[in-house]
């Protein structure tokens, strides 16, 4: 039997409101408000997972639905829309539009690439790095669409017996613009929803510099997981490339000027806020410019300089401004009515007081929903709850909601995971099996590697 598609969705939406019935009657041994609470976190994650309406949608149904429901007032479910750090993504984006635009991010590609020469490891090392680089401050869908172009044409005339050299080139290129954007606050969304959430539930003021620290060991730590296991599990007889000449213009005077404006930018939100021991060796703790004000400034300039324009502004994603709203919201709404500290008790108390057992759930519990949910609704969902759970078992709850925030992000596993892995296999160089092979290994490494940085570095940093 055929559905159309708008069968399909009605389908999907009697499917959310039976879940939802039977969530609230699962809940009657909760207060009323936690009740309801517990009701509008079932139903996001439930439309979040099934997609039966929008993602955008389900963030707005998110704020309409607390203030009918008691939970909150409309102005209290509202105002996560209007974070500051909702502006730090905005600037981020803009700023990205405007590397794209002016083709800056294939100038840094390309001039990268050119240092590698023709070993085979070292050009994959050399296009997973930069893929990694520019994930960093532009969207993981642009870098690899631009470095698995570059990575194709080097691997056009290569004589494989196993076709595994270009499956190594754009798995290795998708899965680095993964995990690049982990390293920075404005990488991928669930990075600055961690900053939010922390921001609002425990006062702690998570810098751009604090994020680096964290995110950029990590990052370059599973460049090299990826990179050697991608050689290993695809196995390959060609150890040298063809050599391909790159062209090396001069820049342009609007790529001049974005890449001022893009240092200016990296260097304030680097400076805004300095950790200790760099205030200590030096005698200044920064300028004291929050990361939002630092990017609403840039976002400002790249128009009085015309690099961008108004016919710029519909490609901005705003869906996805819309669903970190969303997310802010509904941890609004579990934080007011008492759910997430319920929560955050219960998953303590299961755990032995919390520890190593709550570190390893709740990372491979935000891992597992990231499968059949987007990266940013993972976060909104398993964020609150671990503030919660360091809140009550008296683990840094700052710790717990990185790690979330970073294990929402290691998808590797199938083509609908993430664009880049759709690019990836868009290409036809790699077929399903060979990506959830490659990705369920990835999947677990990663989260592991993330743990034992959370357990043994990032002690250190807080």
């Amino acid at each position: 039997m055929k559905f159309s598609p708008l069968n399909k969705r009605l389908l999907k939406i009697a499917i959310v409101s039976v879940i939802v019935v039977v969530a609230y009657f699962a809940a009657g041994g909760l207060g009323a408000s936690m009740q309801l609470a517990f009701v509008v976190f079932v139903m996001a994650a439930s439309l979040w997972i099934t997609t039966a309406i929008p993602l955008a949608a389900t963030s707005l149904l998110i704020a309409v639905s607390q203030p009918l429901l008691g939970i909150q007032s409309f102005d209290a479910a509202l105002r996560p829309f209007f974070d500051p750090i909702v502006v730090l993504l905005l600037g981020g984006f803009l700023l990205a539009l405007a590397i794209e635009k002016h083709d800056l991010d294939e100038v840094f590609a390309q001039r990268i690439v050119a240092r590698f020469g023709v070993d085979l490891k070292m050009v994959t090392l050399g296009l997973m790095v930069s893929t990694a680089f520019l994930s960093m401050w532009i969207s993981n869908t642009a870098s690899t669409a631009i470095m698995v172009t570059l990575a194709l044409r080097l691997t056009a005339d290569v004589k494989d017996e196993r076709g595994n050299t270009s499956k190594i080139m754009v798995l290795g290129i998708a899965y680095s613009a993964t995990v690049g954007g982990l390293a920075t606050l404005i990488g991928t969304p669930s990075n600055a929803l961690a900053a939010a959430m922390l921001k609002k539930s425990v006062g702690y003021n998570l810098s751009f510099f604090e994020w680096f620290l964290y995110g950029l060991p990590l990052t370059a730590i599973l460049v090299i997981i990826i990179w050697l296991l991608l050689f290993k599990i695809f196995p390959t007889n060609v150890k040298e490339l063809p050599k391909v000449e790159t062209q090396r213009k001069k820049l342009t005077k609007q790529q001049k000027i974005t890449f001022a404006l893009f240092v200016f930018a990296v260097g304030l939100w680097v400076t805004g806020q300095l950790p200790e021991p760099l205030v200590e060796l030096t005698g200044w703790s920064g300028h004291g410019l929050s990361s939002g004000i630092v990017a609403a400034i840039v976002a400002v300039a790249l128009f009085l300089t015309g690099l961008l324009d108004e016919n710029d502004l519909p490609k901005v994603s705003w869906n996805t401004l819309l669903l970190f709203g969303g997310g802010l919201s509904l941890g609004s709404a579990l934080e007011a009515s008492g759910l997430t500290g319920w929560i955050g008790q219960s998953i303590t108390q299961a755990t032995g007081g919390g520890g190593i057992a709550a570190i390893f759930l709740l990372a491979f519990s935000a891992l597992g929903f990231s499968i059949v949910a987007s990266n940013t609704a993972s976060s909104s969902v398993f964020i609150p709850i671990a503030i919660s759970v360091g809140l009550a078992s008296g683990t840094n709850p700052v710790i717990l909601a990185v790690l979330v925030a970073i294990c929402s992000s290691l998808d590797f596993m199938l083509p609908v995971g993430t664009p880049p892995n759709a690019i990836a296999y868009s290409t036809g160089k790699v077929k399903m099996h060979e990506m959830v092979k490659a990705g369920v290994l990835l999947d677990i490494l990663s989260a592991l590697t993330t743990i034992f940085l959370a357990v043994f570095l990032w002690t250190f940093l807080v």
